[in-house]
């Protein structure tokens, strides 16, 4: 199954919209999370109220500014835009940009150009909000559009307007240097002020700088606390970055339960890697009543958004008939679908089962195939599998160069059996030698 230490540590988020909040992504959960009306379509909808479009709720919002089939906005709102108000074209901008974001080609660059126009519009006549919606426009385009120097100095002012969204960006922008000098301390200072103002996001970054003391001294028990508050408030990455931190012992002593519970969190959110894990906390029973069911549960639920743990841990489940009936053909399907994914670990089991014929017929190149997938990917198991096929002669390509160098990879490692194969293939090569014509032996890994 998944091993803690295989999941992947991975940014959240997911295609949505709404406002970003500074990084470019959304402010929700990620993959296959419940969805909820966003920042920006709440915003909409209080603009839409305050400038005499009431009555609407934020299924309306979401119908006027997510329907696929919207190319325009409201003839209302766009009247009242076109009027000179701000609100109202604050509002046609934003549902520029959602459109753009869910566009391609020449109508994503109308809506792009749409929605620059209408939320500079707004910036200009002095809305904070039209500033932060229009500096991360600039900031994060991936275009021509993109002017990183425009951008900070919108978001500057709507940052000194008490913008969240605008302070934690200009953090970020900060600790990267996008057109300027990185400036850790600055981007600290920017993303305290953006906590101060209650923007989640921010205390997440403030954990990160003093897990890495990043523009400060590295602290733990601070970082644990900055995390811990976000996580409180549903912040996803900061859940699962704890989930992570106590499951690996890594800033804190290893603690399963701890572990556990901010894995459900992510989890529960919809995040495929904290599902898979969970999965595999239940399998164990580490941190959590053993429960087969609740295992297979959760595996199913990341694998079916293709991650490869989730696949992995089902594949075993179905091997071994852990809280369903076992099926081979089941297990198959499974390990092919994870090691198709690359996970080292399923294409070792692959190369394991064409080469005992486990629900296959024997196949030893197959065996070989998924076993150099897996040791190129540095799996130490795989690396003494590929290895040891070259002195059980099940492989007519490996040379004894390549098994050398395999089982030298894998001993590196501290895989014992490899260590104690390499010994004895070195061994019996300079005992077969003659001294006329011995050949160097490969000594250096």
């Amino acid at each position: 199954m998944s091993h803690p230490g295989h999941g992947r540590d991975r940014p959240c988020g997911g295609p949505g919209m709404g406002i970003r909040d500074g990084e470019g992504a959304e402010r929700r959960g990620t993959r296959g999370a419940r969805w909820s009306a966003s920042p920006s379509l709440r915003l909409v909808a209080m603009l839409l109220l305050t400038i005499g479009l009431g009555g609407c709720n934020e299924i309306d919002v979401l119908a006027i500014g997510e329907d696929a089939g919207a190319t325009r906005p409201a003839p209302a709102l766009l009247a009242r835009a076109e009027a000179g108000e701000e609100a109202a074209q604050l509002a046609v901008g934003v549902f520029y940009r959602n459109a753009a974001d869910r566009s391609e080609g020449g109508d994503r660059a109308r809506a792009r150009s749409e929605a620059l126009r209408w939320l500079t519009l707004a910036a200009e006549a002095g809305d904070p909000s039209a500033q932060t919606e229009l500096g991360l426009m600039l900031v994060n385009a991936d275009d021509n559009l993109r002017n990183p120097a425009e951008g900070r100095r919108w978001l500057m002012r709507a940052g000194e307007a008490g913008q969240a969204a605008a302070l934690f960006m200009l953090g970020d922008l900060s600790k990267r240097g996008d057109g300027t000098p990185p400036n850790p301390v600055v981007a600290v200072q920017y993303w305290r002020s953006a906590a101060d103002l209650g923007h989640v996001g921010a205390l997440h970054r403030l954990g990160e700088a003093y897990e890495e003391g990043l523009g400060v001294d590295p602290d733990p028990e601070t970082a644990i606390g900055y995390y811990r508050e976000a996580a409180g408030r549903g912040y996803l990455a900061s859940q699962y970055r704890l989930a992570v931190l106590f499951d690996e012992g890594k800033l804190v002593p290893r603690d399963a339960t701890e572990a556990a519970k901010f894995y459900q969190m992510a989890a529960e959110q919809g995040y495929a890697p904290a599902q898979a894990q969970l999965g595999y906390f239940y399998a164990r029973g580490d941190g959590v009543i053993q429960r087969y069911d609740e295992a297979l549960r959760w595996s199913r639920m990341a694998a079916e958004q293709g991650d490869a743990d989730g696949c992995n841990n089902l594949a075993v489940l179905y091997l071994k008939g852990l809280g369903v009936e076992q099926s081979f053909e089941e297990a198959l399907r499974w390990y092919r679908m994870a090691a198709q994914r690359q996970h080292p670990g399923a294409q070792n089991m692959l190369g394991t089962i064409y080469l005992t014929g486990q629900g296959v017929d024997v196949d030893p190149r197959e065996a070989e195939h998924w076993w150099r997938m897996a040791a190129e990917q540095g799996y130490a198991p795989a690396e003494y599998n590929l290895g040891g096929m070259f002195s059980r002669q099940l492989s007519a390509t490996l040379t004894r160069e390549e098994a050398l160098d395999w089982l030298g990879r894998a001993a590196e490692q501290g895989h014992r059996s490899a260590a104690r194969e390499l010994s004895e293939l070195q061994a019996e090569i300079s005992a077969s030698a003659s001294p006329e014509t011995a050949e160097p032996i490969r000594t250096t890994l």
